[in-house]
């Protein structure tokens, strides 16, 4: 490889590193711009979103590990949720120290909520791209994530 080739790969790389930052900044700021009038931003979407996944509930520990936060971060929102009445903390009935959040009932709504107005911001952020191209950037968006967390 010769050193102008080297030279535009590492362009090429720093641009596409920054461009993944700026798409996640914007999908930030415009799904935090949509969920504001529902009383939803942004954080408060992705822990109901993972209590769906989880009709179980979760321990706070591992809601926190999968949100990418800290506890203290997370007992925030989740105070937050309990106070909409949205989620409900429950202690393990064999380990006191341990709690568990899950969904009410109340939640629902917002899930619709949420649900919609993330497939609307998907299909705008992806207006344009055939399917061959979103499925070529989702391959190569999994092997970059994969590249992460082969540590």
């Amino acid at each position: 490889m010769t050193a102008n080739t080297q030279a535009d790969l590492t362009d090429y790389q720093t641009e596409l590193g920054q461009t993944i930052g700026d798409i996640s900044r914007a999908w930030r700021h415009q799904m935090n711009q949509r969920l504001k009038p529902f009383g939803l931003n942004l954080s408060t979407r992705q822990v109901l979103l993972q209590l769906h996944r989880h009709p179980g509930g979760l321990m706070q520990h591992d809601l926190a590990r999968r949100l990418g936060i800290e506890s203290p971060t997370l007992v925030r929102l989740l105070d937050i949720l309990e106070e909409k009445e949205w989620i409900q903390r429950t202690v393990s009935s064999d380990d006191k120290r341990r709690k568990y959040a899950v969904l009410t009932s109340k939640a629902n709504e917002q899930l619709k909520i949420i649900e919609k107005l993330s497939k609307e911001l998907r299909a705008e952020m992806m207006q344009g791209l055939s399917i061959s191209e979103i499925e070529s950037s989702t391959q190569l968006m999994r092997k970059m994530k994969n590249n992460l967390l082969s540590d």
